[in-house]
């Protein structure tokens, strides 16, 4: 079957069966598209005159404009860097003789969808409200044993309440943002009438129309709520074969905007993703690889990490700036390798994209430093965050940056703009082979996208059909008629016990990983120790006589220290490099077990709570192992890199041996207490993260939901089956 006929059947299946809220449940995970618009995106590949499109992905404030300033507008300050998701725009750039910008603003349609997620923010602040307000009346009741409570009680306990549910909210960036600019659209006066004048701007400089564009970009600006998109056409050589389109990201919180990247993202041919240095690679920038490739059928990628000038003071800092850099370079690239590696493993079909990321070191970027190296000699024009910068590389590294002639050319090196432009000029020569390759690719991924969402929505189907046959309608009256009569206790109950095993977890884990790592280091000190070897040496001398007659000979012996640096040097590197993998190996396994005793303690507190007869034990089950499963747990990782005062080989004696030696545990102990700090640290955060959970209240609002529509289902059994059943028999006659 062709992939459009695909999708066009899976579509009408879809909207004839009323199965468009389950369906869109899937349709992110396998970046369904509407099958016209991927036949307009096959069209668009098949038009020879078609322009190479390149793709700026990466997270809200991760460098791209900078680094787009750096590398279209020479350092300039045109693209306004995004404060905020909301803030962040998508921006394409393309080549023509008139500068202009073309704003696309939000539709009616797009505004009402603002609205009702203002709506939702707007309800379940009010829920959240109530229920912590009812929560601390009861706590302030029972430590005061007291009541009824004074009004000035009951108003702090408003407050109170009010404050941690506006926290519990914001954690929704979806909902939050949404809320927070419909409030500016609803007070700014504006309609979208109004704004038809502004859909083109004409100005005679580049310059000029950055400052006009701040009203729909920036911050600030008076029709940023407004804006979806701006697309400004430039006189500027460079794009004369090549469309630029920088995405504020696929995790957009505006749901229109991200529709609207998810729509481009089809159209690149090739994509640069920019990773900050400090945060590299994270959980959101391998969705963000994961969805270019096996879904989009992206082959062409080129991975940057921005914001290198922050890494240059830490624990990589060597008083060379080269050197530094080279540490930070070979320690990205080791991360890089590892986890395209994985991914590799993953996805098998498309290994020759992962292993040209594999073989490839990482490339090195700092935006700033182009626009300061463009504008040293007008340092009154650099902001804040350049000044910062400039001084923390003045006091770091002085020799490198003491006169105009070195410091433009360090910070040219940092920059790096000249490698990116490189690649570039490499995609242009290889435009005809990357178009040639990407229908083919675009379309395969997008039938295996599209059989896979199929089955998944055959799976939840056949559960649902489970489900019905095998419950109860009265137990399920019954459990839904004594919800609220338990929701509150049993909510407070399974926090609590949650809480307490989030502390059990605090507790136990981190002595767990200490506890593994110090074996570890025992040995390592060991290994190191043992290559310490005591050897003696023995000489003869003449001595005494008169006048050189009737001498002695004298023996002498001496014993002196012997290393063989080099053993010590790989038992070190062995060292450095095993951590990472017993850090991850123990606290997979053991956040594992830790999962597995909090489902079987919470499906006992609340049924304890509940009662045996009020709650769907199965039921129960799948919704919990769904939260669970949703919960992140951040990935603790470390990596270290050797002094050069220990990069040594060959056998050391007597001073230079004990020298080494004494570095060489030094480094060890030294190392074990860093990475006994990190690991407290890092454990710290995840134990935050866990505690800032409602885990009651998510349960019973999930319960409820899911009870009710079983009943329904239930209440008309034979229809519910019967529909089912036959949707299932529509599915399977689709074949892929």
């Amino acid at each position: 079957m062709e992939l459009i006929e695909l999708a066009k059947k899976l579509e009408d299946t879809v909207a004839k069966n009323d199965l468009t809220e389950l369906a869109s449940s899937f349709q992110n995970d396998f970046a369904i598209s509407k099958s016209e618009e991927l036949q307009k995106a096959i069209d668009e590949m098949d038009n020879e005159n078609r322009i190479l499109k390149l793709g700026i992905i990466g997270r809200v404030k991760a460098g791209k404009s900078s680094l787009l300033n750096a590398l279209i507008f020479d350092g300039k300050d045109i693209l306004p860097k995004a404060a905020t998701p909301m803030t962040a725009a998508l921006t394409i750039l393309k080549y023509g003789e008139q500068l202009q910008a073309d704003v696309e603003f939000f539709t009616q349609e797009d505004i009402d969808d603002l609205k009702q997620d203002a709506f939702t923010y707007e309800k379940r602040l009010k829920q959240k409200q109530e229920q912590e307000y009812q929560k601390l009346l009861e706590r302030k009741k029972k430590r005061l044993q007291q009541s009824p409570l004074s009004e000035s009680d009951k108003q702090e306990i408003a407050e109170k309440a009010k404050s941690i549910a506006q926290r519990e909210m914001k954690k929704d960036a979806k909902l939050s943002s949404s809320y927070d600019q419909y409030q500016k659209i609803k007070t700014s006066g504006i309609t979208l009438n109004y704004l038809k004048q502004y859909e083109t701007i004409s100005a005679n400089t580049i310059e000029d129309l950055n400052q006009k564009l701040l009203e729909f970009v920036g911050a600030d600006g008076e029709y940023m709520p407004f804006t979806k998109s701006v697309t400004l056409t430039l006189n500027e050589p460079s794009l004369k074969d090549l469309q630029i389109i920088d995405t504020p990201g696929v995790n957009d919180p505006v749901v229109s905007r991200e529709d609207r990247t998810r729509e481009l993202l089809k159209y690149c041919d090739v994509v640069l993703i920019v990773s900050p240095s400090g945060q590299f690679l994270s959980s959101e920038d391998q969705e963000l690889m994961d969805r270019v490739t096996t879904k989009e059928g992206i082959r062409e990628l080129y991975l940057v990490a921005s914001q290198v000038d922050n890494q240059l003071f830490g624990s990589e800092k060597d008083n060379i700036l080269n050197n530094t850099l080279q540490i930070i370079e070979d320690k990205l690239s080791k991360q890089q390798q590892e986890i395209f590696k994985s991914l590799k493993k993953q996805y098998p079909e498309i290994r020759d994209t992962f292993d040209s990321l594999i073989n490839n070191r990482v490339i090195l970027s700092s935006g700033i430093c182009y626009s300061m190296m463009k504008t040293f000699n007008d340092k009154s024009s650099w902001d804040g965050n350049m000044l910062t910068v400039w001084n923390n590389l003045n006091k770091h590294y002085p020799d490198f940056f003491c006169n105009q002639e070195l410091a433009e050319a360090n910070l040219k090196k940092l920059a790096n703009i000249d490698m990116i432009r490189s690649i570039i000029e490499k995609i242009r020569f290889k435009k005809d082979e990357i178009l040639k390759g990407k229908k083919k690719s675009f379309t395969d991924n997008k039938r295996k996208s599209l059989i896979k969402y199929k089955e998944a929505l055959q799976n939840e189907i056949k559960e649902q059909v489970h489900r019905i046959e095998t419950s109860d309608i009265e137990k399920i009256k019954e459990q839904k008629n004594s919800l609220e009569e338990f929701r509150i206790r049993a909510t407070d109950a399974a926090n609590e016990t949650y809480l307490d095993l989030v502390e059990d977890l605090e507790i136990n884990f981190k002595a767990k990983i200490i506890e593994e790592l110090n074996s570890y280091f025992k040995k390592s000190t060991a290994s190191i120790e043992e290559s310490e070897k005591e050897e003696s040496e023995t000489w003869t001398t003449k001595e005494g006589g008169f006048f050189g007659f009737f001498e002695d000979n004298v023996h002498h012996s001496n014993t002196f220290t012997t290393v063989k640096a080099t053993y010590v040097c790989e038992t070190l590197k062995g060292l450095t490099s095993s951590l990472e993998d017993i850090i991850d190996i123990e606290t997979k396994k053991y956040i594992a077990e830790w999962r597995k005793n909090l489902h079987k303690k919470l499906i006992s507190i609340l049924r304890q709570e509940a009662g045996e007869n009020n709650l769907d034990p199965i039921l129960l089950s799948k919704i919990l192992r769904n939260i669970l499963n949703s919960a992140v747990f951040p990935d603790i990782s470390y990596n270290n890199s050797l002094p050069k005062s220990l990069k040594k080989s060959g056998i050391l004696t007597k001073s230079d041996a004990e020298e080494f030696i004494g570095a060489a545990l030094d480094y060890v102990s030294d190392l074990r207490q860093k990475v006994r700090t990190d690991i407290k640290t890092h454990i710290n955060r995840l134990i935050k993260v866990l505690k800032s959970k409602n885990i009651g209240e998510e349960i019973f609002a999930k319960y409820k939901r899911e009870i009710e529509e079983l009943e329904d289902d239930i209440k008309n059994k034979e229809m519910s089956l019967s529909r089912r059943n036959y949707i299932l028999k529509q599915l399977e006659a689709i074949d892929g």
